[in-house]
């Protein structure tokens, strides 16, 4: 109830604010009313509708997946659940093509992304980041059998990432660091299903991802194991949302939301419920 109402005096606040600069204008004359409206435009369209809409790919257990009912189950549902709740809103996955999940944001797709997105400075070019919700860590996935170790073990290898991640970028990194040769171009996927088919029939040596969904996997196919994949090159991963440029108001309610639920040790318990551990995480957005 605490929760709630803290959130709910935000909000009040937030459109007092929003009607009080509206009224106002700048030293020339001119309206500031039109930026202020813009940023707030997507959270004052939650609320009229009464609920907001999120984007993400539902092949990525345990952060989305769906069950033996089709429905979309995971640690990102049950979060987006508790802040929609305090937000006195619904909360409706769409499950998209992570490769375009960016573009189809700015399309109108869905209000923001929320499908363990991992913040870099290529995708802050396009998007405003939330504050750390989950580690993001990276692991390769490999067969036991592989004789993969480490990362210089890649060398001659079969390697590959999903589509439109960062762990494409760390391979490459890795190959100009070490200065070792894959046995074939980096191979990309759409989804984490294809990659894993293709580790069992030998048609990929490694699978680079978030070690806590490459982890999922391993747990359940003992044939499989996950070695951490780290570099000075790059620096401490986090999953984040994800937002328009102008989604300022938006944004900053999930921060606060997000803030709360740390304090109050409602994400601690997601994190324990999926992962088997919780994380400490930054309260400051990722930036650069």
């Amino acid at each position: 109830m605490k929760g709630k109402f803290r959130v709910t005096f935000v909000l009040l606040l937030i459109f007092t604010l929003l009607f009080l600069t509206a009224c106002a204008s700048d030293t020339s004359g001119d309206s500031v009313a039109g930026e202020t409206v813009e940023e707030m435009a997507a959270l004052v369209s939650i609320q009229e509708r009464g609920y907001f809409t999120y984007g993400l790919e539902a092949q990525y257990r345990p952060f989305e997946y769906r069950d033996e009912n089709d429905e979309i189950v995971g640690f990102d549902i049950d979060l987006a659940d508790e802040i929609a709740k305090r937000m006195g809103v619904e909360a409706r996955p769409v499950d998209t093509s992570w490769g375009a999940v960016i573009q189809t944001l700015y399309d109108g797709g869905f209000d923001f992304i929320l499908g363990g997105m991992t913040a870099t400075e290529a995708r802050y070019e396009r998007v405003n980041f939330s504050i750390p919700y989950m580690d993001a860590g990276s692991g390769l996935l490999v067969r036991k059998d592989a004789g993969i170790k480490g990362k210089a073990d890649l060398d001659g290898k079969i390697v590959g990432a999903g589509e439109g991640t960062p762990s494409v970028w760390q391979l490459e990194v890795t190959a100009e660091e070490l200065d070792i040769q894959y046995k074939e171009d980096i191979k990309t996927f759409d989804d984490d299903a294809g990659a894993y088919e293709s580790l069992k029939v030998n048609r990929l040596d490694a699978y680079a991802s978030s070690f806590n969904s490459l982890n999922e996997f391993a747990k359940e196919n003992p044939e499989f194991e996950v070695i951490d994949f780290k570099s000075e090159m790059w620096s401490a991963e986090y999953s984040v949302m994800a937002f328009r440029k102008e989604d300022v108001g938006l944004r900053a309610i999930v921060n606060g939301i997000l803030i709360e639920m740390k304090e109050d040790g409602t994400l601690q318990a997601l994190q324990e419920k999926w992962f088997d551990t919780s994380f400490e995480l930054p309260n400051i957005p990722p930036v650069w």
